[in-house]
């Protein structure tokens, strides 16, 4: 809207060069300055949301996780709190774990686990069976002379039993350890099964280590821990080769049939020649 500076009066839109009231010639009306539209809102982003437990459940995988395992945190959150929650994880929960375990990035930290985990159950089996030899006695019969010195044998040889298991307990968890993973890698390489290298399976391997704290259990631990690290290092080799149970399975326990095979083989054997040398003797 325009006014005349002379009148003052409003002028009819547009405006002609002399006002139609008083006559005065009007001056250039100025433009109106260009304006650029005005942009949309930027629309405000969403608050991100709140941070996942370091060990969740990843998502789905085909084989090799690259989440962090509580053992792979223990120096952000404790070693007893990532020993505790690490072998919660593998005994509850093992599909899950397995699944979210890297299978590269160094044996170190898998193999420190495997000798703790697996140092306390041969230590805790250890001192079962002393106590429980103890208990019954010398069970080979030696010295039956005298129920002292039978007592006392028992006491120095079981307690010499419990002293080695104590010094080189850790040695003999890895070296059982490299030898469990050697033997079912070459199997996984017989089966088709070594998909993820020798590193991924010497990871289940020691998170399945886990198993050895069953020794603690009186009596049966030591066959519970045996049953039990055999379950949970199928479902370990099947989850970080990418690959079914069924061939996990026989990659771990093929050793075995071949041993009992051989062992069977060996008795026939001996007892064929036995019972030949009997025939002959008659």
């Amino acid at each position: 809207m325009h006014e005349c500076p002379n009148c003052h009066r409003v002028l009819p839109e547009p405006p002609g060069r002399f006002c139609p009231y008083c006559g005065q010639e009007l001056l250039p009306v100025p433009a109106a300055p260009w304006t650029p539209p005005s942009a949309p809102p930027a629309e405000v982003p969403a608050p991100p949301a709140p941070p996942a437990p370091p060990w969740g459940p990843p998502p789905p995988r085909a084989s090799g996780g690259s989440g962090p395992t509580p053992w792979d945190l223990r120096h952000q959150i404790g070693i007893a709190a990532a020993l505790v929650e690490t072998t919660k994880q593998v005994l509850t929960t093992p599909t899950l774990f397995f699944r979210n375990m890297a299978v590269t990035g160094g044996i170190g930290g898998p193999l420190l686990y495997a000798v703790i985990v697996g140092y306390l159950g041969l230590l805790a089996t250890a001192i079962y069976d002393a106590i429980l030899r103890g208990v019954l006695g010398n069970p080979f019969g030696y010295f039956r002379g005298g129920d002292e010195l039978e007592r006392l044998f028992t006491s120095v040889h079981w307690g010499a039993n419990l002293a080695v298991q104590v010094l080189l307990g850790p040695i003999f968890v890895v070296i059982g350890l490299f030898v469990f993973a050697g033997i079912t890698h070459l199997m996984l390489l017989l089966v088709g099964g070594a998909k993820s290298g020798f590193e991924a399976t010497l990871r289940a391997g020691a998170y399945s280590e886990a198993a050895m704290l069953l020794g603690v259990v009186p009596v049966c631990g030591s066959l519970l821990s045996a049953v039990v690290f055999i379950v949970i290092a199928i479902i370990g080799l099947g989850e970080a080769h990418g690959i079914g149970k069924g061939k996990a399975a026989l990659a771990v326990l093929l050793p075995f049939l071949l041993l009992c095979c051989c062992c069977g083989v060996t008795l026939g054997a001996m007892l064929g020649g036995l019972a030949s040398v009997l025939g002959r003797a008659s």
